[in-house]
């Protein structure tokens, strides 16, 4: 006697072949992968409990070659086996993500943008736009090619590049463990490095370059007290970074808060437009059309480096350490420039 057939296996054999299919291009959307993994990850997806029924026939290897299969045939999917992992190259039909044209023009910024790898993740942006724009249909794809660059970000490109491994290796261990390198400074000549350990708690992209926010144990001067510096990431010896055992306290050391109270020229501040740069800036505009501005930092020099560019519009007031550094910066500039000489 045979078995009486099971009412609604086709609808049902349908339905997952079906979603196993939308899986496969969005598993491949993430990147390549053999196909151990892709009947691995198709299988985490959707067997969520012990009695869920196999999203897989038996045969899975041959369920994952038709359903590649159909997805070329039916979508127009390119897809190529490439040292033996899948790797979708064109979506075809399935190129859903049809953007208005104000995301296209955002989108060509972007890519712009990121197109210099000198830029704080610059490589990893690249490749998340261009996975992006892959999902675009191809009239789409062109259309970017049209927007132009109406808006531009004027950075000042560094001379030499920081190597992507090492801000990998950075990654990991920010907030997490001390670390060791050796490290090319400014103060003294091109040969000698000095090693530094410090904890590292993040890194930061100002002024066109790549620094390691850290707090220094030791700079190798014992002289020289322990104290949050940034450290220039193309200037620390390639191959010299070592992660140390020692685990970073679960609150960082106080960082140096200062007051600051500078005032602006009225050729600066007039027009009530000016540019606080400081954490808690509170500008209050005078009749004369000065502002003072007060505010909080944490780096006199960096104070520096921003209030310098007022040049003789604008006064420092306070603090005294950060008007002395002023000062000597001004008188050496004078020396350089001859002043006084004629």
């Amino acid at each position: 006697m045979s078995t009486p057939k099971r009412r609604g296996g086709t609808k049902r054999d349908s339905w997952r072949t079906f979603h196993r299919r939308l899986f496969l291009v969005r598993r491949l959307v993430r990147g390549p992968a053999d196909a151990a993994t892709l009947i691995a990850d198709t299988r985490a997806a959707f067997n969520q409990s012990d009695d869920a029924e196999d999203i897989y026939p038996p045969d899975a290897r041959a369920a994952l070659r038709h359903d590649l299969a159909a997805l070329r045939d039916e979508f127009e999917c390119c897809i190529d086996r490439v040292a033996g992992s899948y790797q979708m190259h064109d979506y075809g039909r399935l190129a859903l993500l049809d953007l208005p044209n104000e995301d296209l023009e955002a989108l060509a910024f972007l890519l712009s943008t990121f197109d210099d790898q000198s830029l704080p993740n610059g490589a990893s942006v690249a490749a998340l736009l261009d996975r992006i724009v892959a999902l675009l249909p191809a009239e789409r794809r062109a259309a970017i090619a049209s927007a132009g660059r109406a808006v531009q970000l004027d950075l000042p490109r560094p001379s030499r590049s920081v190597e992507p491994h090492l801000v990998r290796r950075l990654r990991r261990v920010v907030g997490r463990q001390q670390i060791s390198f050796a490290y090319r400074s400014s103060f003294v000549n091109e040969e000698t490095v000095v090693l530094h350990r410090v904890a590292p708690y993040g890194v930061i992209f100002r002024d066109g370059h790549h620094y390691l926010d850290a707090y220094s144990h030791e700079c190798g001067d014992p002289a020289i007290a322990p104290r949050y510096r940034l450290y220039r990431l193309d200037r620390i010896v390639a191959d010299s970074l070592h992660v140390l055992p020692d685990v970073l306290p679960p609150i960082a050391p106080p960082r140096p808060r200062y007051r600051l109270r500078y005032t602006l020229a009225p050729a600066i501040a007039r027009q009530r437009d000016i540019a606080l740069w400081f954490p808690a800036s509170e500008a209050h505009f005078l009749p004369d059309g000065s502002a003072e501005v007060r505010a909080e930092c944490g780096d006199l020099w960096q104070a520096r480096q921003i209030l310098m560019r007022y040049r003789e519009q604008c006064v420092v007031h306070e603090p005294a350490e950060l008007v002395a550094m002023l000062r000597e910066s001004v008188s050496r500039m004078a020396e350089v420039y001859h002043v006084g000489d004629e």
